[in-house]
């Protein structure tokens, strides 16, 4: 600890009372020095005024003192300097200097120098402000290691309005020093934005080697992802950090702050660009219905949840069986109701699970549940892969009690939550998913009944509790390597808001019995996206050739269910909405009577502890199933099960 910061910390640990001593103290030198440079610079000389005036000069710092104290500031924050601090100021010494000016016309001293009140004043303010605002200084510790760290140059994208702000917001922070502004628009070519030159992104190479900057902030939020996966890679060439801003309509007060300033997700380079939603769609659904969302604790199931609560519901029903995830999603979506960020409807958490056909039926009869999101399961394939009769209860006894309950109680729509890994599946996660597909197939058939069964089947959402992308932020954060099973390996991915949003429009869509698939886009290669991650984080690969690299990507292999590629369809039969992200398929399908017995069978294999053959039994149902029954690579296969 240096020797101001130990003085420093000394003057902090005084008592309230002891540092407003000080401070007035202080003060009061101030107000007398001032009184002797006034006198000074008014008669040109510095010697004491004559006695018979010398009282009514010493009253003015009286005065100043005892105004001071009367506005308030020496109960105010010193560590903390503001305009408040400067307007006490300023009106204390204007009282003060009223009030002695009123002392010296009744004291009648006709021949008493005025300019000396004035030029006092000015002295006064100026010395009170100087000390409360170095004081202010030594007291941020924080702000005094920040004007000794070097400054990084940087600049900014976007010599707009948001860019304005930028600079503005970079300024003021003084930790960036901003260099130059970039654009495409050739109408701000070679002009002064903001005392900085405007320069054309294509002469990059240019403005890197005249001013040798480290970081780019990219100041238009409302970028296409494709814009700005190739900006990114632009910036990657010349070496080049880069940020991005969020879009100014998202602020509070519209003003920008350098802390909301961050790096770029990955999810800002994989993710599509959004196609608003269908209102009509959305409403549907939705709108003065009553609502119930199981697995609402889950990644899909949660955003669900809000996407719901946004479209004037009358009651939503949270349904889970993870006390602590159902807790968090009520208390997120009770809050924003509290504070008026919804319109109001009413908020009924279940704490159940969804294989129990009686409690399940009970909360939809007790809430008068119109519409069910089905999306509770278990979906991570290892551990599924390693609880073989968990899962089947799960998924599909589950599935099965929760339909059920909702043709008993006439629930409008059924909208169970599927994956991509239910086609042509080898995995224990994914064959259960398939059978589900089944069971609402089969269900939406019954004849009389009321209840329109369908489902709607995607891949990979970015950031979910099953996706690589937290693993792969994990593995990075600790130094690699980052673990990825095939070099080969692709998977299908989407943003979470995007993924629901298409969940509930499609459930609109639904007339009974089909199979809504969504466009996921084009797949990623795994490799590609560690890779990705690996330079986000201002990083780079480790490599047989580049030895020096940060971190390593390590190639572990397939484990078992893993597929080197996801499939979002059974056949070439998929046909489209009016949606243009959505697509529907009729997909053949056994009996509710022909899936109970093979349920039946699955029973009694686990009841003998044989869950080995129940699993090898599972996979031949759910292969059998596929129309199409061509297998994609893969570890495990359905003869491999049974061996």
């Amino acid at each position: 600890m240096s020797w101001m910061d130990r003085h420093i910390t000394w003057l902090q640990g005084l008592s309230r009372q002891a540092k407003l001593s000080i401070i007035g103290i202080v003060d009061f030198g101030i107000f007398c020095l001032a009184l002797i440079v006034a006198y000074g610079l008014r008669f040109s000389t510095f010697e004491m005024p004559p006695q018979s005036v010398w009282h009514l000069y010493i009253i003015a710092p009286l005065l100043s003192v005892a105004t001071a104290y009367g506005t308030g500031i020496y109960w105010a924050a010193t560590r903390i300097y503001s305009f408040d601090t400067e307007r006490r100021i300023l009106i204390s010494q204007a009282v003060a200097m009223a009030l002695w000016v009123i002392v010296l016309f009744l004291a009648g001293t006709g021949g008493f120098p005025r300019s000396i009140v004035g030029i006092y004043a000015l002295l006064t303010v100026g010395g009170m402000v100087l000390v409360r605002k170095i004081i202010a200084t030594l007291m941020d510790k924080e702000g005094r290691a920040r004007a000794l760290r070097p400054t990084i140059p940087c600049l900014v994208f976007g010599a707009g309005h948001q860019g304005i702000q930028v600079v503005e917001a970079l300024r003021r922070n003084k930790s960036y020093k901003v260099l130059a502004f970039l654009d495409t628009d050739y109408t701000l070519f070679d002009r002064s934005v903001s005392g900085l030159r405007v320069y054309p992104l294509e002469n990059l190479n240019y403005v890197v080697d005249r001013f040798e900057p480290a970081e780019v902030i990219i100041a238009k939020a409302d970028m296409s992802r494709s814009n700005l996966r190739k900006l990114f890679d632009m910036f990657r060439e010349h070496k080049l950090s880069a940020k991005i801003v969020p879009n100014l309509g998202e602020l509070v007060d519209g003003e920008l702050k350098l802390s909301e300033v961050r790096s770029i997700h990955v999810e800002d380079l994989l993710g599509r660009d959004p196609v608003p939603p269908d209102a009509e769609l959305m409403d549907r659904p939705t709108k003065g219905l009553s609502v119930m969302v199981t697995g609402a604790g889950g990644s899909i199931g949660s955003e669900l949840v809000r996407q719901v609560a946004e479209r004037g519901p009358r009651r939503v029903v949270l349904v889970d069986n993870n006390e602590f995830a159902l807790f968090e999603i009520h208390r997120e979506i009770e809050s924003d109701l509290r504070n008026n960020l919804l319109s109001g409807f009413e908020l009924v958490p279940v704490l159940a699970d969804v294989r129990d056909k009686a409690v399940m039926s009970a909360a939809m009869k007790a809430n008068q549940v119109d519409i069910v999101f089905h999306a509770a399961a278990y979906k991570h394939v290892r551990m599924v892969q390693e609880n073989i009769f968990a899962g089947l209860q799960n998924n599909v006894f589950g599935t099965i009690a929760t339909a059920e309950a909702a043709l008993q109680n006439q629930v409008q729509r059924f909208i169970l939550i599927s994956t991509d890994k239910a086609v042509r599946p080898t995995s224990i996660m994914g064959a259960s998913k398939r059978v589900s597909e089944q069971v609402i197939q089969a269900l939406a058939e019954k004849p009389r009944h009321k209840t329109i069964f369908s489902m709607v089947r995607f891949g990979n959402v970015l950031g979910s509790t099953g996706s690589v992308v937290p693993l792969f932020r994990e593995q990075i954060a600790a130094g690699g390597p980052i673990t990825v099973t095939h070099p080969d390996v692709t998977r299908y991915f989407m943003l979470i808001p995007e993924a629901a949003q298409l969940v509930i429009q499609a459930g609109a869509l639904a007339e009974g019995g089909e199979v809504f698939v969504l466009d996921m886009g084009e797949p990623v290669k795994i490799v590609n996206l560690a890779e990705t991650m690996i330079e986000l984080a201002g990083l780079t690969r480790k490599t047989a050739d580049t030895p020096d690299g940060d971190i390593e990507i390590a190639v572990i292999g397939l484990k078992d269910g893993e597929k080197l590629y996801e499939e979002l369809e059974l056949g070439n039969d998929l046909t489209p909405t009016k949606h243009a992200r959505i697509l529907k398929a009729r997909e053949g399908h056994l009996s509710m009577a022909q899936i109970q017995k093979q349920l039946d069978v699955f029973l009694g294999l686990h009841a003998k502890g044989d869950d080995h053959k129940l699993a090898a039994e599972l996979m031949v149902l759910a292969g059998g199933l596929n129309s199409e029954n061509k297998k994609p690579e893969s570890k495990t296969d359905a003869r491999a099960l049974s061996r």
